[in-house]
């Protein structure tokens, strides 16, 4: 939790800045009296950020001493030794402290008379003894813990040692709490530094103890332990030092805190209150440690090196993690966190879409790269002292084993968060039961799959992937039967393109590793030249791989590309403006404060920026827009704005005032700067969208007491209702505010900003969406086709104002008048209206943001002479939608054709939904007239609709509205659609025809719905069957649905498709679990032998047959071959593993290749390729004991068909290009003998292995026993 700031850390200080002027208006601050200012938060972000990189660096080398020096043996032992304090601690208190501990500390700090401090002395006391009682328990019983739970004492990793490490370590169980309980009450006081360097003292002092450990002369003794061993001592309690270090260092900053930790008995009621949440918290962490516990014990038991090489790999895939996913996550869990604990669902899922796209385009490319440069990896990090060698190439290839945990991993804490904070304190611990469960099935399978004991601990890293996955699927699975639709569907696009981007980056590091040869700088340069080889791979993989994303145009990296563009056209545009000087704070508070003198403004210049101004958006939150609410948006004449960008590209907007609830992050809203409390000094334009809620679009006033206490007056009564209250202009809980005046003469006219320059390709919002296609305007407005570059999905935006036309900011048709009565139809649900998702606000103008319609524009589908009742049907869906909205007080302005479309489905949508004041349910009946008008005849008959405020346009022959041409009128009266069509029935004609006359008997929209109910019957399916004579084939049923002909080819097309992608899933599933069958049938069958039956010996005594004698009548025999040479055995005195093209291969087993046991044995690694991919060959270099001309080669092997070459050395230091063949095989299972012609005598001979066993499943091959002949 370090670093962590709470939501009333926050709120405490709304808005630090630079300046710590104080101010005497607690309503706008928020800063509790009594209590000092806290510092900027900034600053104190900045400094956590330098302390957590520099804990992970000097965790990271922490690490690599540990394995480096300890070796493999004793770091196994070190491991859990050092695991056992760091789980008891974490299950006793530490994630109850986190949990809930601290959100109560809080609570008691603001709500308790003495701020909180009897609250923390009854803490402190009830963890000291919890803590004490829990390490002497655990120092009591730890050999049972080392011998009965962690390890087996069958296992190879010594128990003796590791319980002697456990005594010195498990006394940090103390310390371990109490770090974390000083740190999470500094952290409510606002005091991060000290708990984020904590760690930062820890590593230190351990890194300290390892140089005096490497220092110190001789080793640890493992047979027997002896607990007065220096190294064992120093090891021990350096360690424990180093936590004791790590909770001491945060005492001083207790003590200038002025915190009392003095003991007091009792535990606080409201601790009570969370019992089953922490029962719940408890069983999740006691769960999770089962499973690491178990795959522990099981690592133990094959492999000494297998702890260290479990453990280690999974803090390397943390750091990956650590550093990409909760850096890009960082900035939407905490809006996820309160999207659900607000139960805002539609939120909760587009922010859940959005961590999910983000965590798979940062984690699926170093997934990638891990996976096919593990090895490497392991090598250049780990491949250094006692520790190197095969271990650290090991600890590669668990590292690739497991690198795809990264993403389900990330999946599973993603979806925690929602449940945590939606309550549901239960439901992560069945995920994780699930996990678990997982986890151990596969742990205890993973020895008796593996095909030998090294094999066991990178099954053990896959299983934990497995069972990560098996947790992603059953959160996903509750989060939807919780949330309904997660809306995956751009997820899994985004996926696609961005494995496929990760693939080809992979092959191109591949192939550009193979060719350069770069494995040449870790044969010659050791570790240091693994470690640029993995560097110069890393930056062409990430390099490759935007390349790809880029071309395959993910969103995510588009916007990088054009925010990266706009940084360099900012830096290399026209030279910066002078700034003007910022205005200071002030504490002024009464009505009769001085205005500040009038600053000089520079000339006005018009930029590159400006030509595509960034509209900021104001976050209601919790605020909605019912007509009563006291806190709303205040919109209040604009200064004259310098043409200049500021560092983000953007223009600079007027200060912004700082709005705040008791209980939500701080809201910016445009603020004057004519009442000094105001300013707080951010100059942050937020550019978040509003999104419409059930509250504010029902109406429903959200404000809570605090807020309309402070909205009333002195008399302690409601400020009366603006009779203006429909212009946009809502009172505001704070006095009234005198207008900005714009500095200069009173003649000079207000200089307007410009609107954006909408033109496809453009982005609008701060980059949120970017223009695709423009579908026309009326009235002002321009209605364009959107990507939403956030959520990857088309939108339909209707710029309001975007000429920058509007006169008067707070008339009834102002624009931002407009967006509020539009923000009323976001909660109407209906097939006849798009879905408002965001509305847009700016200081001139805005953006309506809804549901994009696919399909066609209704001058389109005007044009195909559509059938009179699927035009019938079509506005029976928008006059449904129109009625919905009378009845929920609004109107949809249905004035125009650009603003309606018919979709797929064959129902008209008003597209671009934007509600004028003029706008009633009798102009909206007009309007759906003029539809069925227009679409049954291809003419619009309403006219050109005015803009706000201006004069009707005239009828006249031959105009056009939305491309469409006016009817021919009588009487001025449009002529009916009969005339035109006779084909159009009598109802829909006259229900046309009516709608549009003010006197026609139609005044609602419901009455338009029901004519068109029956008008459009034919069309509606029914049960009724007609009966068949005998070999009649039923007729195929007619349609009159406006279905676009397009789309339904699309779909058909993309039916197709899926039938195609399911047969190909379905062949390669297939061809999967026969290969898996395959596999497992070879692994239960053991060894082949290619040998006839005849030939081979099943443990009888062979018979000997005498050789026929040469007779005189065998002349005409064929020769018999000559008998060979007798020879002799000839001893090797030493052995060493031959590997010029990388690190050696098992170098510790290198002499059981010798030593007279068929039953032990020499092996290779295990590889993903065979030989020549990753190595030409590895071998044995034999130096024999006397100097001889060799005969033949015998090798005993149990991995059949392992081609081997025997080859002459001139010394034990040697290339292989120096070496001459001189006899090569293929092995089989059992003894070879292997022949050679040797050109003279020799004393190092290499049997040199150029490709490898595939018998047991992997590319691996083993050496039993090499013997030696020589010609006598």
């Amino acid at each position: 939790m370090t670093g962590n700031s709470t939501r009333d850390d926050v709120e405490t200080h709304p808005n630090p800045g630079p300046s710590d002027a104080p101010t005497t208006s607690p309503d706008i601050t928020g800063i509790a009296s009594g209590r000092r200012k806290p510092q900027s938060l900034l600053a104190a972000t900045g400094s956590i950020a330098v302390a957590t990189l520099v804990s992970r660096i000097t965790g990271f080398l922490k690490q690599l001493l540990i394995l480096t020096l300890l070796g493999a043996s004793v770091a196994s032992s070190f491991t859990v030794a050092h695991q056992i304090p760091n789980m008891i601690s974490e299950l006793v208190l530490g994630a109850v402290l986190t949990s809930i501990v601290v959100p109560v500390l809080v609570r008691a700090e603001r709500e308790d008379p003495d701020g909180g401090e009897a609250f923390v002395r009854r803490l402190f006391t009830a963890a000291l003894v919890l803590l004490g009682t829990a390490t002497v328990l655990a120092v009591a019983a730890a050999p049972v813990l080392t011998t009965h739970v962690f390890l087996d004492e069958s296992g190879k990793v010594s128990t003796s040692l590791t319980t002697a490490l456990s005594y010195l370590l498990l006394p940090a169980i103390m310390f371990y709490g109490l770090s974390g309980l000083f740190t999470g009450i500094l952290n409510t006081r606002q005091v991060f530094k000290p708990g984020a360097w904590a760690p930062v003292c820890n590593n230190l002092v351990v890194l300290t103890v390892l140089v005096i450990y490497y220092l110190m002369p001789g080793e640890i003794t493992l047979d027997p332990v002896r607990m007065s061993d220096p190294k064992l001592l120093v090891l021990g309690i350096g360690v424990l030092l180093g936590v004791i270090t790590q909770a001491m260092c945060l005492v001083p900053a207790l003590r200038r805190e002025g915190i009392n930790l003095r003991p007091l008995w009792g535990l606080d009621d409201r601790l009570r209150q969370f019992g089953g949440m922490a029962a719940a918290i408890v069983l999740y962490v006691l769960i999770s440690q089962a499973g690491m516990v178990f795959a522990t014990r099981v690592s133990s038991g094959a492999d000494e090196a297998g702890p260290a090489i479990y453990n280690n790999a999974w803090l390397l895939l943390q750091l990956p993690y650590g550093v990409l996913g909760v850096t890009v996550l960082t900035a939407i869990m905490p809006r996820l966190s309160r999207n659900a604990a607000a139960d805002d669902t539609p939120a909760v899922v587009d922010d859940l879409s959005v961590a999910t796209r983000l965590t798979m385009i940062s984690l699926i490319p170093i997934v990638t790269f891990l996976t096919i440069a593990g090895s490497q990896v392991g090598a250049a990090l780990y491949g250094y002292g006692n520790f190197g060698g095969s271990n650290a190439e090991r600890l590669g290839q668990a590292v690739s084993w497991s690198a795809f945990t990264l993403i389900p991993y990330a999946l599973v804490l993603i979806h925690l968060r929602v449940f945590y904070a939606r309550e549901q304190a239960w439901t992560p611990t069945w995920i994780i039961l699930g996990i678990t469960a997982v986890k151990i099935g596969l742990s205890a399978l993973a020895p008796v799959v593996a095909a030998n004991d090294e094999q066991v601990v990178l099954l053990l890293g896959a299983a934990t992937g497995v069972a990560f996955a098996v947790g992603a699927f059953i959160g996903g699975y509750l989060l939807h039967r919780t949330l309904g639709n997660l809306q995956m569907a751009n997820v899994g696009r985004t996926v696609w393109h961005v494995v496929l981007a990760s693939l080809a980056a992979a092959v191109v590091v591949l192939v550009t590793d193979r060719l350069l040869q770069l494995d040449v700088l870790a044969d010659r340069f050791g570790g240091i030249g693994s470690l640029v080889r993995v560097g110069l791979n890393g930056v062409l993989m990430v390099l490759v791989a935007l390349v790809g994303m880029y071309l395959l145009k993910v969103p995510e990296i588009l916007a990088i590309e054009a925010a990266v563009r706009r940084k360099v056209a900012a830096l290399r545009g026209t030279a910066p403006v002078e700034e003007a000087p910022a205005e200071p704070e002030t504490g002024t508070t009464s009505a009769e404060a001085p205005s500040p003198a009038p600053v000089p403004r520079p000339r006005y210049v018009e930029s590159d920026a400006e030509k595509t101004v960034i509209l900021p958006r104001i976050d209601y939150g919790e605020y909605g827009v019912g007509p009563y609410d006291a806190i709303t948006e205040v919109m209040p004449a604009i200064r004259d704005v310098p043409g200049r960008s500021n560092a983000h590209g953007q223009l600079p907007y007027p200060d912004q005032q700082q709005v705040r609830s008791g209980s939500r992050r701080p809201r910016f809203f445009a603020a004057p700067s004519g009442d000094p409390r105001l300013h707080t000094g951010s100059g942050r334009v937020d550019n978040e969208g509003v999104r419409v809620s059930d509250d504010h679009a029902a109406g429903k006033s959200t404000i809570d007491a605090a807020a309309r206490q402070k909205s009333a007056d002195k008399d302690g009564k409601r400020p009366p209702r603006d009779p203006n209250l429909d212009t946009g202009v809502i009172p505001v809980g704070s006095p009234q505010l005198p207008p900005v005046r714009v500095a200069g003469p009173a003649s000079q006219p207000r200089r307007p900003m410009r609107g954006p320059d909408l033109i496809a390709g453009a982005s609008v919002a701060g980059g949120r969406y970017r223009l695709l296609a423009p579908h026309g305007g009326a009235r002002g407005l321009r209605f364009w086709q959107a990507l939403d570059v956030k959520l990857d999905r088309e939108v339909a935006l209707t710029f309001v104002d975007a000429e920058q036309r509007a006169a008067d900011g707070t008339g009834p048709d102002s624009p931002q008048a407009v967006l509020s009565r539009t923000l009323r139809l976001g909660r109407i649900n209906s097939p006849g209206l798009a879905r408002v998702l965001d509305v847009v606000r700016g200081s001139s103008g805005g953006i309506v943001v809804s549901e994009w319609t696919p399909g066609r524009s209704l001058k389109e589908m005007s044009t195909t002479e559509p059938s009179p009742i699927g035009a019938a049907r079509a506005i029976r869906a928008l006059a449904a939608a129109a009625e919905a909205s009378h009845r929920a007080g609004s109107a949809l302005s249905i004035d125009h054709p650009d603003r309606i479309r018919i979709s797929v489905a064959g129902d008209a949508v008003l597209a671009f939904p934007a509600t004028f004041s003029d706008s009633d349910a009798m102009s909206d009946v007009r309007g759906l007239g003029a539809s069925l008008y227009g679409l049954i005849t291809g003419r619009w008959p309403l006219g050109e609709p005015s803009a706000p405020g201006g004069v009707p346009v005239p009828h006249h022959s031959g105009a056009t509205v939305g491309g469409m041409p006016e009817p021919d009128r009588k009487d001025g009266v449009p002529v009916e659609p009969r005339v035109l069509r006779p084909d159009v029935p009598f109802e829909i004609s006259a229900v046309a025809v009516r709608a549009l006359s003010e006197d026609g008997g139609i005044r609602t929209a419901a009455t338009v719905q029901h004519i068109l109910d029956q008008a459009s019957v034919v069309d509606q399916k029914t049960e009724m069957i007609p009966a068949l004579r005998i070999g009649q084939r039923a007729a195929a049923a007619e349609t009159h649905a406006l279905a676009d002909p397009e789309a339904l080819e699309q779909k058909k097309k993309h039916s197709q498709r899926m039938l195609i992608a399911l047969a190909a899933l379905g062949a390669t599933t297939v061809l999967l679990l026969a290969l898996i069958g395959w596999w497992i049938a070879n692994l239960l069958a053991g060894d082949a032998n290619d040998a006839p039956l005849t030939s081979q010996e099943f443990g009888l005594t062979p018979t000997a047959e005498a050789p026929a004698e040469d007779g005189p009548g065998d002349e005409q025999a064929e020769a018999a071959p000559p008998r060979p040479a007798a020879s002799a055995p000839v001893s090797a005195t030493s052995v060493s593993v031959f590997s010029p093209q990388g690190t050696p291969d098992s170098p510790a087993t290198a002499s059981q290749a010798i030593d007279g046991d068929p039953s032990t044995s020499w092996s290779t690694d295990a590889y993903f390729d065979p030989f020549p991919s990753l190595k030409n060959g590895v071998g044995l270099l034999f130096t024999l004991a006397d100097a001889s001309e060799l005969s033949a080669v015998k090798v005993t092997t149990d991995t059949p068909g392992t081609v081997v070459e025997v080859r002459s050395a001139p010394s034990e230091s040697t290339s292989l290009d120096q070496t001459q063949v001189i006899g090569s095989g293929t092995l089989a299972s059992g003894e070879t003998t292997i022949p050679v012609e040797a050109d003279g005598q020799t004393s190092h001979v290499l049997v040199w292995i150029t490709d490898l066993s595939s018998s047991g499943g992997s590319n691996k091959s083993s050496l039993s026993e090499v013997e030696f002949e020589a010609a006598r």
